[in-house]
């Protein structure tokens, strides 16, 4: 049942939208090539190394190649080979291109020190011929496992199949940004690339790193059984128990030795004959203990299940994952860029209609709304207005078309609410998607930054709040001030959220 609903999360996780019909699924490389020429793009038309024009052109000739039938895929492939050819012969591409981290490399190592680890665990487990059934290393390495498999349990039961520990990721991404612009030498390009990329590839990098981790745990269980398996050839082990805490204390031996080695039942002669004197017998304080043969063989046992066939099992379960991801690579054809280049593709307008609420729009503000559409839309876009709406105004009409994109805007003065504001977000939403409009929300920062421009500290806040309150709708949003608008800063928010 487990599978089936991480599957069906998987599935889930990648449906692009409303406008998944449009082309086929990325490859990882492909979402790559057109991550870099977005990037590249942007910084040459910020530095004015191409213009708009050059760029239209591009997509025309590209559109007229790949012909009428071709899917939205083909288009943006060839589209941006076209682009990084009319950049290189602007100069506007640097010398160094984006590096992917050597994953089979890195897997390869830490699989081989996973197994010598295992090798030293033994090692250090084992005192000349004496094998200790307490010695923490062995102990730890099943206690260790057992503990991940409680955590991803428990991450499936009561986190809805999330890991409770997104810190960690981030710590990945972060570390992983940090080895790849070390060599960026301050290209900006590359800095831009690098930081769009490790947050688009997080849960390609997760499944990843957990198959590296699993298969590298299994590696490790072989390295313990394959060192304890060649001793035993040619050394004669022998197994009891030493403890200072609980020399005195066989029955409580007798009790944790059941427990722990007796998890995997499948040498119940060896358990029958144990008895508070044979464990005080088995004391290398007092004897010599036993013959270590049934002893090992019930530790092969233990590993074999309880670390290297279930990590195993993870290891593979986390490579179909990868795999999945690496061919289905989530790229989000909604987003204001993508969004033009399809509407230039198809030769349509954007609609784009804004509807404030509870906030009569002054005409600076509108003029504000208009410049800074036409900025994130360049080519072929309108803006209509609604009138502003309240609590219990009946929501305006939205044209039906993929080309209309819905704009509601609120006030950053406002303190926003479930019952009220969230209730006009829920609303609006179904209707935008009943009629395959897209929705966007733009908070309108002008007024609170005018009151509030010597306290930072409460714009921060104010802005915090707002992010809380929106994010849990699902729609696109960005802080913007309407009187002086920034649509390179608003294109990356509303990528973002």
């Amino acid at each position: 049942m487990w599978f089936v609903n991480e599957y069906k999360k998987v599935m889930a996780f990648f449906n692009f939208g409303s406008r998944s019909d449009l082309s086929s699924p990325f490859t990882e490389e492909q979402a790559r090539l057109l991550t870099w020429t977005k990037v590249l793009e942007e910084e040459a038309l910020k530095r004015q190394k191409i213009t708009i024009s050059e760029l239209k052109e591009v997509t025309a000739r590209c559109a007229r190649e790949v012909g009428e039938q071709a899917d939205f895929k083909k288009l943006l492939l060839t589209r941006a080979e076209g682009v990084l050819e009319l950049l290189r012969s602007k100069s506007a591409v640097p010398s160094k291109r984006p590096q992917g981290i050597p994953y089979l490399v890195i897997g390869s190592a830490l699989g081989v020190l996973a197994f010598i680890g295992g090798v030293l665990t033994n090692e250090f487990s084992v005192t000349g011929n004496r094998i200790n059934l307490l010695s923490p290393p062995l102990l730890g390495v099943i206690a260790w496992n057992i503990l991940v498999y409680c955590w991803i349990a428990a991450a499936v039961l009561f986190n809805r199949g999330k890991s409770p520990v997104g810190f960690i990721r981030r710590f990945f991404a972060g570390l992983l940004l940090k080895l790849q612009t070390r060599g960026s030498h301050g290209q900006e390009a590359l800095v831009s690339f690098y930081s769009k990329w490790t947050e688009d590839e997080m849960p390609l990098l997760r499944r990843r790193i957990a198959e590296i981790l699993h298969f590298s745990a299994a590696l490790f269980g072989l390295g313990l059984i394959a060192s304890i398996g060649i001793h035993g050839w040619g050394t004669e082990y022998t197994v009891g128990w030493e403890s200072t805490w609980l020399s005195d204390k066989p029955s409580a031996v007798l009790t944790f030795i059941n427990l722990f080695y007796g998890m995997i039942p499948v040498n119940s002669d060896l358990f029958n004959q144990l008895t508070p004197q044979v464990i005080e017998s088995m004391n290398f304080g007092s004897g010599h203990g036993q013959n270590a043969a049934p002893w090992l063989l019930q530790l092969f046992y233990i590993i074999s299940l309880v670390v290297v066939v279930p990590r195993i099992l993870l290891g593979l379960y986390a490579l179909a994952k990868t795999q999945y991801i690496e061919n289905h690579f989530p790229v989000d054809l909604e987003s204001v860029y993508y969004s033009n280049i399809l509407r230039q593709w198809r030769g349509q307008t954007m609609l784009i209609q804004i509807i404030p609420f509870s906030y009569p729009l002054t005409e600076k503000v509108k003029d504000g709304i208009q410049k800074f559409a036409s900025e994130l839309h360049p080519e072929n876009s309108r803006c209509i207005f609604s009138a502003a709406q309240h609590e219990d105004t009946k929501l305006p009409e939205i044209p039906a078309g993929e080309q209309t994109e819905v704009v509601a805007v609120f006030a950053m003065t406002s303190t926003p609410e479930t019952e009220v504001q969230g209730r006009f977000i829920a609303e609006l939403k179904e209707k935008a998607q009943a009629s395959k409009a897209l929705l966007r929300i733009v908070v309108d920062t002008s007024g609170f930054l005018a009151r509030f421009a010597n306290t930072p500290q409460r714009i921060a806040e104010r802005k915090k709040n707002w992010s809380n309150f929106l994010t849990p709708y699902g729609v696109s949003f960005a802080f913007v001030n309407l009187t002086d608008a920034d649509s390179k800063d608003a294109a990356a928010q509303f990528e973002q959220a």
